[in-house]
């Protein structure tokens, strides 16, 4: 069996490395979007008529099956040098093969194994966050990047909200096991992606408190405020506005209260640190829904 490792990378540019070592395929246009269709589809059976509606969509019958076929002929050209991989065609279907084998990684794949695989208990995610840190940390950059197609788009959608949610999950994780540093620059990758991402916001303020970096959580407040209103506008949601003003009091927590807490969900475990900081955000909410 080969004991070659290959990683094939679809955030950011496309590319095919073996140990190591990028490998150049010297596929572009439909038929590189195609391969990068299959190995999203990892493995899966996709139809002919599908592939061909999808690729060449509008060309007539007869060129939509010889545009195929020759986009066939690159792809499995193109795999020869790469251990492990290939193409299967049939008259009816086309799939890839040996991209579940275990020196396979896609990051997309392993990213969304990853999320789907935490568990619902706190233990689980505990267990599971290791992996899913490392799966997150290649995919930094845009999903399927360089690709117009509508299938791209769709895709791209999809794996930027998979990581969206790891990030968070991630950031919640360690926000409950007091790694406030690492929680932090998670909560920091989700505004690279997300700059207007208010709840995310609030929660980087709390834990920049529970740091005992309450000065550093203003900072960023007066930052915010004046990105919101030179970029949109507009100015922070009166959560956000109460939040500053509770951080700002003698109210907020003591974050060196460390405390023994043994939550059965990720949510229970993120509650207890953070709720003495939230409560006057959930209070004002619901002014807010009173007044209108």
């Amino acid at each position: 069996m080969s004991e070659n490792k290959i990683e094939i990378s679809l955030f950011g540019a496309f590319d095919i490395r073996v140990d190591d070592e990028s490998q150049h395929l010297g596929v572009s246009g439909p038929t590189r979007s195609m391969l990068e269709y299959l190995l999203c589809y990892n493995g899966r059976l996709a139809r002919r008529e599908q592939l061909m509606e999808m690729f060449w969509p509008e060309t007539c019958i007869e060129r939509r099956r010889s545009s195929l076929n020759s986009a066939i002929w690159r792809i499995k050209k193109a795999l020869k040098t790469i251990p492990l991989l290939g193409l299967d065609a049939t008259a009816e279907c086309v799939r890839m093969t040996g991209c579940r084998a275990e020196q396979v990684e896609i990051d997309a794949v392993c990213l969304e194994n990853a999320v789907t695989g935490l568990g619902n208990t706190f233990e689980q995610r505990i267990a599971n966050l290791d992996g899913l840190i490392r799966s997150l940390n290649r995919c930094h950059s845009t999903p399927l990047d360089g690709l117009d197609d509508e299938w791209a788009s769709i895709e791209r959608e999809r794996l930027s909200a998979l990581r969206m949610r790891g990030l968070s999950v991630a950031m919640h994780t360690l926000a409950a096991l007091h790694r406030y540093d690492e929680a932090l620059d998670i909560g920091r990758r989700i505004l690279v992606h997300e700059p207007y991402r208010e709840s995310t916001f609030q929660e980087i303020l709390c834990l920049h408190v529970l740091n005992g970096e309450r000065a550093r959580a203003l900072q960023l407040f007066e930052q915010f405020t004046a990105a919101l209103e030179g970029d949109l506008g507009i100015e922070p949601m009166a959560e956000t506005r109460a939040l500053r003003d509770y951080i700002a009091s003698d109210q907020s927590v003591n974050p060196a209260a460390d405390r023994h807490l043994e939550p059965s969900t990720i949510e229970t475990i993120w509650q207890p640190d953070v709720g003495a900081l939230l409560a006057t955000i959930e209070h004002t909410r619901d002014a807010v829904r009173t007044r209108c």
